[in-house]
This record gives C-alpha cells, sequence and structure tokens, in this order.
C-alpha cells in the first residue's frame, strides 16, 4: 500500500459565510517574470487564485481569474490578479506554458515558496480563489468561480 499527501478540494463550492480575515500588512511576492507583486495592489482589491499545473480542476478556475482580469481591463475596473502555484517543484517555464494554455498570461504569475501565502491567508486546498480588499482583508473565498463572479466580488470589496 502507498500512502502519500492528499489534497481535497471542495470544487464548484463557495463558502458563502467567508469570513473577513484581516492578514495584516501588504504582502510583496516576486512573479515568475521577476515583477514585484503587492498583495493587495496598492489601494485596490486583488483576486488571488491558489492552483497547480498538475491540477486539472484549476484549469477552469485559472482561466475564469484571465477572463476576469481582461474584463477589468477592458472596462477600467480598478483591481489586481494574480495567480498563485503551491507546487513549489514547478518551474516558470511550465507554469508560462499553463498560463498561455488557460488564456492567462496576462496575468502575473507566483511560486510559492515555503507556502508563505497559502499560509498567510489561510489556503488548504487548490483551485482556492480569495479577494482582498485594498486594506488586506480577506472578503471572498471560493472554489473555481466563474469570471462574473470574481468581478462581481472585486466590486463588493471596492474596485
Amino acid at each position: 500500500m502507498v500512502a502519500g499527501p492528499l489534497v481535497l478540494t471542495a470544487c464548484g463550492k463557495s463558502d458563502d459565510a467567508a469570513p473577513t480575515a484581516d492578514v495584516g500588512s501588504p504582502a510583496a511576492v516576486t512573479s515568475i517574470d521577476g515583477r514585484q507583486v503587492s498583495l493587495p495592489a496598492a489601494g485596490k482589491p486583488t483576486a488571488v487564485f491558489f492552483f497547480s499545473v498538475g491540477c486539472g480542476e484549476c484549469v477552469g478556475g485559472v482561466r475564469s481569474l484571465g477572463e476576469a482580469a481582461a474584463s477589468a481591463e477592458a472596462n477600467g475596473t480598478g483591481a489586481g490578479f494574480l495567480a498563485v502555484d503551491m507546487d513549489p517543484r514547478e518551474t516558470k517555464e511550465t507554469i508560462e506554458g499553463f498560463m498561455k494554455y488557460v488564456e492567462a498570461e496576462r496575468v502575473p504569475a507566483a511560486i510559492d515558496q515555503g507556502a508563505t501565502l497559502s499560509q498567510r491567508f489561510d489556503v488548504a486546498a487548490l483551485s482556492t480563489l480569495i479577494i482582498v480588499d485594498s486594506d488586506g482583508r480577506v472578503t471572498f473565498r471560493a472554489t473555481d468561480p466563474d469570471a462574473e463572479t470574481i468581478i462581481g466580488e472585486l466590486e463588493k470589496a471596492g474596485a
């Protein structure tokens, strides 16, 4: 018998009673293309999606994040977007290929080295999206929401 770690996801489920968590000062992460990304983005809410290239369920969520980012850009919605790879073994090239495949290559992506962001925002499962308002509070948490839901929740958070 082979035993190993198991990551459970609640695919398609939304946490209707998402606690508003205060995570303190902004986090600064370096994207895979070397850009500094502040979380939350300066003065605006940020949608953050936690994924892994090897997660089949994550394809739809990252695609929705990309669609929401494109919609926000087209409509002038002031919001930040970040895709966070939870598997530190995945390479920059692999992540870039995945982001291109799901048509979300405009969204900054970062690798969660040491599970820093996952722990800070209490994310234990792949395919989790959180909205962090401009004050650093998590105002929404769901699994694989669609682009319209992401935009709606960003607007509720002040976008």
